[in-house]
């Protein structure tokens, strides 16, 4: 391995480490406020009666979150390691854009609204990329 290409994979390595610890922290804070400020979120957002059946769900959602940012902990510190973490981060996030796109054409969500979690969203698949494209190179010999 040249210097060049030793740089490169330092780099790669710590820029991946970056980028999942940086959506670690947003799910894990995303998390937190569903589950101890669902109706102060509501309320943030809209001023409407809040049903206790949509606090519910909410905390129940913040309480699925959290998990799923342990896992973005779990693969920025080993992110070549977990290559079945990479599939299910991935479908969530591409998931979670569509849904979003959904709820903007049918007039539900504001752009301002999904701009809060799309920009994480998208960071987080350009990660799984980067990981998967590494992994790509060094499995075809080029490393």
């Amino acid at each position: 391995m040249t210097a060049k290409e030793s740089f490169f994979s330092e780099t790669t390595f710590k820029m991946v480490k970056v980028i999942f610890f940086i959506c670690a922290v947003y799910f894990f804070l995303m998390g937190v406020g569903l589950i101890f400020l669902p109706r102060f979120l509501i309320k943030g957002f809209s001023e409407v009666a809040v049903n206790p059946i949509i606090i519910g769900m909410l905390r129940g959602a913040g309480g699925s979150i959290l998990p799923y940012s342990l896992l973005y902990i779990m693969i920025a510190l080993n992110p070549f390691r977990l290559q079945w973490a990479l599939y299910i981060i991935f479908l969530a996030n591409v998931t979670a854009i569509a849904l979003d796109l959904v709820s903007l054409l049918l007039g539900e969500y504001k752009l301002s609204y999904a701009m809060i979690d799309i920009p994480i969203e998208l960071l987080s698949i350009i990660g799984i990329i980067i990981i998967w494209l590494r992994t790509g190179r060094i499995k075809a010999g080029k490393y």
